[in-house]
């Protein structure tokens, strides 16, 4: 069981890595050749395109749980369904986000609190990623429906091909050919491009058998989808609202030294939550599974050997932010003002591992098994719990209030994550009672 389980997790959680490394590549390029107001301006523009990876993993994931627990319950129809009612979804939602993206990021810029050069590099990036959405939705959608089919390691080999890809490019583009914020989004997207390709190519050939009748959208396959991916979608989500949310205290109390401090200090931390939240989500196959064929101890045993893990990976990754926290500015090419800002804000959010280790643990075990109530919760009341905390902290304690709300809003909902968990525990999950 402990083989099969780690089979299905470890290239889970080295693909979230390549996933939140994305964002780090073009940091460090923008940082090394254009400077500060370059940084500003992607951090700033980032949660449009978290919300493009998070529609295409709320659906991917919505849609790839309920094949997990179709396989185990040897209902082939059913999988096939729920598989062309996912591909569907993802394509329809692909052309609704370019459409109203494409409109209104000049506005969304502005309510992020971009202004003068940050608005302009911002601008110049989020153009380019928008016109990619359909390679960000794909890239991101079709990697859980390969997890939860057994190609762990393909999905894997997949994000590391396009993660390949948008270094090379980065480093052309920006480096070599100058072209600035617009090459950044424009490696980006082709790294993506690389991976949604791929990903096609092995669904259609391995697929290739299923009638396409099987494979038409159906009503009750798109409303299951939609119920379950809520919650990956809003995790995937979270993160990145919490950072827009700082960037807004950050421009409010510090200005454009704090939010270009934040963003490198936001590429560090995304790539830890991202890592993190691929324990969980490389456990939610094995965990689905288990619950489809009602091996509920076993279903148990993954959670506690993923909280485990997860935990001593926040433990390490803690250790490494405080150790290391004098080399990332430098790394991404941060004034020296910047870089002590930087090194400062690391220590306080290192604090918070532990919180963010527990919380997507859990997320992910409320999702796989059914508990979507205790999961709404969980993903929705981070970015709600973080609002309260930076709307008073910084009235006492100035710029400091907006870095301390970090931590303390991820260690709040990791105390709620397991008085959840331990209700879940005396009632039964909504697909355990349906099946």
């Amino acid at each position: 069981m402990m083989k099969a389980y780690l089979r299905s997790m470890l290239p889970a959680v080295l693909a979230f890595a390549f996933s939140g490394v994305y964002a780090i590549v073009d940091g460090f390029f923008v940082g090394q050749y254009i400077g500060d107001s370059g940084l500003a301006g992607i951090n700033i523009a980032y949660p449009m395109t978290a919300l493009l990876q998070a529609v295409g993993t709320g659906i991917g994931m919505g849609g790839s749980i309920h094949m997990s627990i179709c396989l185990g319950r040897g209902e082939e129809e059913e999988r096939q369904h729920y598989l062309g009612t996912t591909v569907c979804m993802l394509a329809l939602s692909s052309v609704l986000l370019l459409v109203g993206l494409w409109f209104a990021h000049p506005t969304l810029l502005r309510l992020f609190g971009a202004t003068g050069a940050v608005y302009d590099r911002g601008l110049e990036y989020i153009q380019v990623i928008i016109l990619g959405t359909f390679f960000q939705v794909f890239s991101t959608g079709l990697a859980p429906v390969f997890r939860n089919l057994g190609r762990s390691l393909f999905a894997m080999c997949a994000m590391m091909a396009g993660f390949i890809t948008n270094i090379v490019l980065d480093a052309t583009m920006i480096g070599v050919l100058g072209w600035g914020m617009y090459g950044a989004g424009l490696a980006t997207i082709i790294g993506q491009g690389v991976t949604a390709l791929l990903c096609l190519i092995v669904l259609i050939f391995t697929e290739r058998h299923v009638p396409r009748s099987q494979l038409r959208p159906t009503r009750w396959a798109v409303g299951r989808t939609l119920a379950t991916g809520l919650s990956p979608f809003g995790l995937t989500m979270s993160p990145n609202l919490v950072i827009m949310f700082v960037n807004l205290g950050a421009v409010r109390y510090g200005g454009e030294r704090a939010v270009a401090a934040y963003a490198v200090v936001s590429y560090v931390a995304v790539v830890i939550q991202l890592i993190l939240q691929g324990v969980g989500d490389g456990s939610q196959p094995t965990m689905s599974l288990y619950l489809g064929e009602g091996r509920i101890k076993d279903v148990r045993f993954i959670c506690k050997t993923a909280y485990t893990i997860a935990l001593g990976a926040a433990v390490a990754f803690g250790v490494l932010t405080i150790v290391l926290r004098d080399w990332f500015p430098v790394i991404f090419g941060a004034s020296t003002d910047t870089a002590q800002m930087i090194a400062y804000i690391l220590c306080i959010i290192a604090v918070g591992y532990l919180g963010i280790a527990v919380i997507r643990v859990t997320i992910a075990y409320f999702y796989s098994t059914g508990y979507n109530t205790y999961a709404y919760i969980l993903v929705y009341g981070e970015p709600v719990m973080i609002v309260l905390l930076l709307l008073i902290l910084p009235l006492f304690m100035g710029v400091n209030g907006v870095w301390a709300a970090i931590p303390l809003e991820q260690l709040i909902m990791a105390g709620l994550a397991l008085a959840l968990r331990a209700m879940a525990h005396r009632r039964p999950s909504s697909i355990a009672t349906a099946g």
